[in-house]
């Protein structure tokens, strides 16, 4: 696991050096481009109550989204590639080490720790540019939401990044399918927000159990154990799907 690991890291290290623009700058604009896509317009039509109300929603929005921009690039596109270039053969020269289980645990560590890094900045960003309270913010609860919906990207980037056949569909997948359903997550429920009167359309959301859960401690400070009971047997299910059913050409 040491050996693919250091092996996989380094890799992603010299692509993201080489395309820091798109792999390092757009990741973290793409969340806050959004966050003042909605906070601009809200500004001028909402009473300074609501805007208080409606603020940490779309805070925690561009969050999720920086997040998941971060995780689907660097996961998605690591298993396209490698699936598109015969298979295991330019990565088994970095090393001899068990193919499917270790390349799944490392690159998933690589996705994790870089789309989290990106989502702290764009954080320390917001939290300068709004000012926002984090009074109400149960930080322990948050956090656990938020890294079982990361392994939920994971699990789902991976089954992407093995299916699609095309590049372009990678981003289309993404610009066009998930950044949508993270990007209005908490507009939908959240009391001042001009979405709040169609409450019933978050329920067809598809990650909206974490996405609730995680509401829920994001902006109110409470544990919803049942939405969290909920997420973790869906994030334990995903996982399994896609480390038992979804693997590389040639793995065996």
């Amino acid at each position: 696991m040491n050996n693919v690991l250091s092996a996989l890291w380094y890799r992603e290290l010299i692509i993201y050096r080489r395309n820091f623009t798109t792999r390092g700058v757009m990741p973290m604009l793409t969340g806050l481009v959004f966050f003042f896509i909605f906070f601009l317009p809200y500004k001028s039509l909402l009473s300074v109550t609501e805007m208080n109300q409606l603020v940490p929603a779309l805070v925690l929005d561009a969050l999720l989204l920086t997040l998941l921009i971060g995780i689907y690039e660097t996961t998605a596109r690591f298993y396209w590639e490698t699936q598109r270039s015969n298979g295991m053969a330019s990565l088994y020269e970095m090393g001899r080490f068990h193919r499917q289980p270790s390349f799944f645990i490392a690159q998933s560590l690589i996705g994790l720790v870089k789309g989290f890094v990106h989502m702290l900045i764009v954080f320390a960003i917001l939290i300068f540019l709004t000012e926002i309270s984090l009074a109400k913010i149960n930080v322990q609860a948050s956090i656990v939401f938020i890294l079982l919906g990361a392994l939920q990207m994971v699990s789902i980037s991976k089954i992407i990044g093995l299916l699609v056949r095309h590049v372009d569909s990678l981003s289309k997948l993404l610009y066009v399918g998930f950044l949508p359903t993270m990007m209005i997550s908490g507009l939908f429920l959240i009391n001042g927000s001009p979405l709040a009167k169609y409450p019933d359309i978050a329920f067809y959301l598809p990650p909206y159990n974490w996405l609730a859960g995680l509401d829920a401690a994001f902006l109110n400070g409470i544990i919803d154990y049942g939405f969290l009971l909920i997420c973790l047997i869906e994030t334990i299910f995903m996982l399994w799907l896609s480390a038992t059913f979804f693997h590389l050409d040639g793995d065996s």
